[in-house]
């Protein structure tokens, strides 16, 4: 491990790292635009030059293996006059217009200015080159070229992780700018990336321009509820209302990247009406609204009544794998209570399909983020053998009661609408049904009971994606409503079943589910932060 000074303190690095990124391993910031952890190394901007001592010229940060003994300094004033002269190179013809830019936050132009710039630009306004603005680049992408600082990011993200190439540099001189060929469409499903690494405001989000202003938002960790591979994001959102999704940056998943359909995905949370209070039907077959105590009682007696008239194997357990861990642990825990040994998740082979590649970088086949987490809870009974088993078993009149949590996936494909038709052919074959569900729908009629319950986003949990990675997705918005997390149901239930009930938070309940659980065993919550742990 070599060791080299740095502005002064002696630091360790890795061996092969360059000066940049031992920096960043240390909480360090060297100045760059055109340097990313995730890109290949370009060394086109400039604007990290150190002085390493004992050569004669300034050199990039982003370029330098460190080596033993090295001493770098980044902070004096030599180094920062040629920040200064960068900073100013590129603002010759840059337009300004930070008011009026979507970038304003966030810039690095504008954040390095105030703190190595602060000079005065020394062209007139009239003797800027002038280049294209507001090119719709397609479904997810607006482009200023005026703004643009050439790091060609944005080059490297086409070229070397999609392997598409579809942006380039056009022009020669101060007249260069990127964009695409013949102004061709980025139908790319990863085009929403190079928004996220444009370190200026020369790509920007068709979806949250002018939605916002960044100062204005509060973000909470969270994981993509798009599919199995439970990519690391960000979400940003204000009074309840989510803005957008940022990939947070974790090697051991998805590195700095999220596809299109992630990116989006939590506009399907708006899609709809959603359910506000517990619904039971009467004898009058009208469902009608109830307290939460109530329709506790009225589920837990009615269970209890089917399972001594015919057998707890007459009860079914149907899961979604869109819930949290702590949801299914406690949704088990419950009908386990009861005896019944009827559980599944799958409306369409889940389990086959969570590992299955949809492409060679980050989308997976699966379209819910915990069917991992409802396989290793024990959740997946051959006896039923998916949802199609259960309509049978339902229909043969082994089965009698169910009790049946159901998201419709942020993200669609085609057949999701078939697997909601499954679902009703469910419901209506049983002779007493508890739907936990979020958003309102017509077949939803069928259920004996409809709780409403927190969608994505809106409770705390954990989910545990294809390779058995358990990560810790945060609560950003309230509920609407009455609308409770799943955990929190089964704890009612649990308790309205005389059964002891000591959770107060998703916390606890994954403390008990640590204790429970010998594939959970041992793991900590911390551990479900950033990278997040593998269980077995």
């Amino acid at each position: 491990m070599p060791k080299f000074t740095l502005n002064g303190q002696e630091v360790e690095a890795k061996p092969g790292q360059t000066i940049i990124q031992a920096a960043a391993d240390h909480g360090m910031e060297i100045p760059h635009y055109c340097y990313h952890p995730d890109l290949p190394i370009d060394g086109n901007c400039r604007m990290c030059l150190v002085e390493v001592e004992k050569m004669p010229k300034l050199t990039p940060a982003c370029t330098t293996l460190v080596n033993d003994g090295m001493v770098v300094r980044s902070e004096n004033e030599r180094v920062k006059e040629a920040v200064r002269g960068v900073l100013e190179f590129l603002l010759i013809n840059h337009p300004v217009d930070c008011p009026v830019c979507d970038q304003a936050g966030e810039c690095r132009l504008q954040d390095y200015y105030m703190v190595y710039g602060l000079h005065t630009s020394e062209i007139p306004l009239g003797m800027k080159v002038r280049k294209r603005k507001v090119i719709d680049l397609g479904p997810m992408v607006v482009l200023d070229q005026e703004r643009c600082v050439l790091c060609s990011r944005c080059i490297r993200f086409f070229e070397y992780v999609t392997e598409t190439g579809e942006m380039q540099f056009f022009g020669r001189g101060d007249h260069v700018a990127i964009g695409t060929f013949e102004d061709r469409p980025l139908d790319n499903p990863y085009s929403g990336n190079v928004v996220d690494i444009c370190p200026v405001g020369a790509l920007t989000s068709r979806d949250f321009r002018f939605k916002c202003r960044v100062w204005f938002l509060h973000a909470t960790d969270s994981v993509c509820g798009g599919c199995s591979t439970g990519c690391t994001v960000r979400i940003d959102h204000r009074d309840g209302t989510i803005f957008r999704l940022l990939p947070r940056r974790n090697v051991e998943v998805n590195r700095s990247w999220l596809c299109d359909e992630g990116r989006l995905s939590f506009h399907k949370l708006s899609d709809g009406e959603r359910i506000t209070r517990p619904l039971v039907k009467g004898r009058d077959g009208v469902q009608a609204p109830v307290t939460w105590e109530e329709a506790a009682r009225s589920i837990d007696s009615r269970l209890k009544e089917i399972r001594d008239t015919n057998g707890a194997a007459s009860i079914l357990g149907f899961a979604s794998p869109s819930a949290t861990n702590e949801a299914l642990f406690l949704f088990k825990r419950y009908l386990d209570g009861l005896g019944a040994t009827q559980f599944d998740f799958r409306l369409d082979s889940e389990d086959k399909k969570l590992a299955d590649e949809e492409d060679q970088i980050l989308r997976h086949f699966d379209k819910h983020p915990n069917s991992m987490g409802a396989i290793k809870l024990g959740l997946m009974s051959e006896q039923v053998g998916g949802i199609e088993g259960a309509i049978n078993a339902a229909r043969a009149g082994r089965l009698k009661a169910g009790v049946v949590i159901y998201f419709k996936p942020l993200v669609e494909r085609p057949g999701d609408a078939e697997a909601e038709g499954r679902v009703l052919a469910l419901l209506d074959e049983l002779e007493y049904s508890v739907l936990l569900t979020s958003h309102k729908a017509d077949w939803q009629d069928s259920a004996s009971v409809v709780l409403p319950v927190a969608a994505w986003s809106e409770e705390e949990g954990t989910y545990t994606n294809f390779e058995g990675r358990v990560q810790l997705a945060g609560k950003a918005i309230e509920v609407e409503g009455n609308a409770l997390p799943v955990w929190e149901v089964f704890a009612m239930l649990l308790h309205a079943s005389g059964a002891e009930s000591p959770w107060m938070s998703a916390e606890d309940v994954f403390a008990t589910m640590a204790d429970s659980v010998s594939v959970f065993s041992g793991i900590t919550l911390d551990q479900t932060r950033l990278p997040g742990v593998v269980v077995g």
